[in-house]
């Protein structure tokens, strides 16, 4: 293998044959300069040749991150995801990412530079939890440009994640959740906002539940849909785990609250006979239209602002949901099971801050059995 330095000004570059083009046939070449001494160049020309004849060298390739991000997610990664996944990380990497990355080379960025930016993101106050969001893309990104070859280092396993801060979760008690309940009861939203408060259920499998997925007679609600509202188009998909889908019962109040729900939807059906939109929606529009999810949002801290009730989320009242039923000493798994949690240790973790009053309660509970005499095991050797 051929390769030479010269000097140019005050640095000195090399120059080396790594063989031929496959499409063209022509010889390729290499030239790097820059470097202060004769020395240095030769020390870097011998490494590129080791690395050509070993078969590891890897040419650079002169791609932006926001080139090869947008091909990588049109040819490969729209093919593999929902649409709604899709879409989110498409507005992540618009909207954060390539504002900052997107005129940087592929083989430019390193992990310093990426610390950096996750330096820049804390700095502007965006959420642990957003930023970690960043660092998956990202992740996710740089590991397929070094399956690919187009960078020679796997600068993935360099980067250190940003550390995830738990914010102070916010919920009501169950006086507030009344009150709040009372002071929406003649809103059309009145039974999504219950629906919320006594199931736990995430707004999108609210807004996706179908007339076929409520069994009054057993008393369930089947989970298996979450409305989406992307690009103008409202779209029902399945839940983003597998774990999410699940049954759900109800009681008698849950009941005559959906039961009174599809007698006033059964009247809108007939006021606009001929031009309903018949979907079979738990929850849709006068003209039986999907309902839009941030309606939803935008009329829940309406509503909380009337009143004298701390400011939450939407997504608050399925915390507070989870909350009582810990607080009221109500199986962990079994509440996972509720919420749609795919282990018992996603919702210990999510509802920590309600462990060490359990665990009181229970020492209380356990005394006052040991001091009372009264015998709480079961006789096992009976038959």
């Amino acid at each position: 293998m051929k390769g030479y330095i010269r000097k140019r000004g005050k640095t000195y570059s090399y120059t080396v044959d790594i063989g031929k083009d496959l499409k063209t046939g022509k010889r390729k070449q290499k030239t790097r300069s820059g470097f202060r001494t004769k020395k240095e160049a030769q020390a870097a020309l011998a490494e590129l040749i080791n690395n050509v004849e070993k078969g590891s060298y890897i040419e650079p390739t002169k791609q932006k991150l926001q080139d090869f991000a947008l091909e990588y997610l049109e040819k490969s990664y729209k093919n593999k995801v929902k649409a709604s996944t899709y879409e989110r990380l498409h507005s992540l990497l618009l909207n954060q990412i390539f504002p900052w990355f997107g005129n940087i080379g592929l083989k430019d960025i390193d992990q310093f530079l990426i610390h950096q930016f996750y330096d820049e993101k804390i700095k502007e106050g965006l959420s642990s939890s957003y930023i970690q969001r960043m660092h998956e893309v990202i992740n996710m990104l740089l590991k397929i440009a070094y399956k690919w070859e187009l960078i020679p280092k796997d600068i993935a396993s360099l980067i250190e994640a940003p550390r995830l801060m738990k914010k102070e979760m916010k919920v009501w008690s169950v006086e507030q959740i009344n009150e709040f309940l009372d002071h929406t009861k003649h809103s059309r939203y009145h039974p999504v906002f219950y629906l919320a408060a006594y199931t736990g259920m995430r707004k999108g499998e609210i807004l996706g539940l179908t007339w076929d997925d409520i069994n009054f007679e057993a008393k369930t609600i089947k989970v298996n849909r979450t409305l989406y509202k992307i690009k103008g188009q409202f779209l029902l998909h399945e839940p983003k785990t597998k774990h999410s889908i699940r049954t759900i019962y109800m009681d008698d109040d849950l009941v005559k609250v959906l039961k009174k729900q599809k007698a006033k939807q059964n009247v809108e059906r007939m006021k606009y006979r001929g031009v309903y939109k018949e979907h079979n929606m738990v929850f849709a529009q006068e003209s039986g239209e999907f309902v839009y999810p941030s309606a939803a949002n935008i009329l829940f801290v309406r509503y909380i602002k009337q009143t004298d009730l701390p400011v939450i989320r939407f997504h608050d009242l399925r915390h507070t949901h989870a909350t009582i039923l810990l607080q009221m000493g109500v199986n962990p798994k079994i509440v996972a099971d509720r919420l749609g949690h795919s282990s018992v240790k996603i919702t210990l973790d999510t509802y920590s801050h309600v462990l060490p009053s359990m665990q009181q309660d229970l020492s209380d509970q356990f005394s006052k059995v040991m001091k009372s005499g009264q015998n709480v095991v079961k006789d096992t050797k009976k038959a």
